[in-house]
Order: C-alpha cells, then structure tokens, then sequence
C-alpha cells in the first residue's frame, strides 16, 4: 500500500494508541476487541488519546496524497417533484 517510513511509523503510534485504550487489533482491517488487561484511564485521557488519534489519521491522509473531503451543505435537503406538464 504505502511504504514510506513515515506511513507504518504513524500506523505503529496507531497501535499504540489503542493499546493505550485497552484495545489489540485481532488482524488487519478488523474491528479492535478489548484487551484482557484494559487500563483505567481517566476521561482527559482519552480525549487526549482520540485526538492523537484524529491528528494521525489527517497526516496519513497527507502522507497518500489525497485531499480533504468535500464539505456537506446542510441547505440540500430532499427535492420536491417537478410539477407534470403531459396533458392528455
């Protein structure tokens, strides 16, 4: 996939991170399960855990070379039918 060093080194923080949360990565590309010696940890912890997390992710997306995604537009709800103009 990608093999520059600065890639897996961000997926081994990753790792890291979770191992921080009381989670092990069971194979690739799988949800994380809980790891038998989960620490305590407290709420300002965490936060700070998942924002490394989120900052690891955005640098990964640069290290691939892709763009952020495009923005929603919340005035886009659903579309109201055309009135018809066939007449009989």
């Amino acid at each position: 996939m990608f093999n520059t060093p600065q890639y897996h080194t961000a997926c081994q923080i990753q790792r890291k991170i979770l191992e921080a949360l009381g989670l092990e990565m069971q194979q690739a590309n799988q949800t994380p399960k809980p790891a038998p010696h989960a620490p305590k940890l407290r709420p300002a912890e965490i936060c700070s855990l998942a924002k490394a997390w989120s900052d690891i992710e955005d640098r990964k997306r640069i290290l691939r070379m892709k763009g952020l995604p495009k923005p929603v537009e919340a005035n886009s709800g659903p579309k109201k039918a055309k009135p018809k103009t066939f007449v009989e």
